[in-house]
């Protein structure tokens, strides 16, 4: 949801949306470019430097940083409590619901191999039965047509 707070800028309200762009950018960006910068500006990376040298973006940031939260804090429960809510309301539920269709299926699955195992060992037993039966039956034929030489 986006808010207009006054003329010149809306303000965003929930989920930050995410973006893989920006999120590798700022885990790449290296200590050493950050340590130049220190080098060069003695107030780089200050804590409320940010509120001397552009008071407006500053207050926009934090009320941006308020009222907005980032989906892996919403992942993790850790953020705020909307983020937990988001969590605990949704995120939990559905991580519970895929384990259980899993198990649903793994054992659908498991139980239709054991029925097709099982009835495959069927057949197969059937077939050696019946080959057995006729091996016998022609044995039978085969000796009852036999003249036997001792009589």
């Amino acid at each position: 949801m986006v808010y207009q707070v006054c003329w010149r800028f809306e303000m965003k309200v929930g989920l930050r949306t995410p973006s893989f762009k920006k999120s590798f950018k700022a885990r790449t960006t290296g200590k050493y470019k950050r340590k130049l910068k220190r080098m060069v500006n003695p107030l780089y990376g200050k804590k409320g430097m940010g509120w001397i040298k552009n008071p407006s973006r500053a207050l926009k940031n934090k009320i941006y940083h308020k009222t907005t939260f980032s989906a892996n804090s919403a992942i993790k429960g850790t953020s705020s409590l909307l983020a937990g809510f988001f969590y605990y309301c949704i995120v939990w539920p559905i991580k519970w619901i895929f384990i259980i269709m899993f198990a649903m299926f793994y054992f659908i699955f498991w139980a239709a191999f054991m029925i097709i195992k099982y009835m495959v060992q069927g057949i197969v037993w059937l077939f050696v039965a019946l080959y057995n039966g006729v091996v016998s039956l022609v044995e039978k034929i085969i000796n009852a047509n036999r003249e036997d030489p001792i009589e």
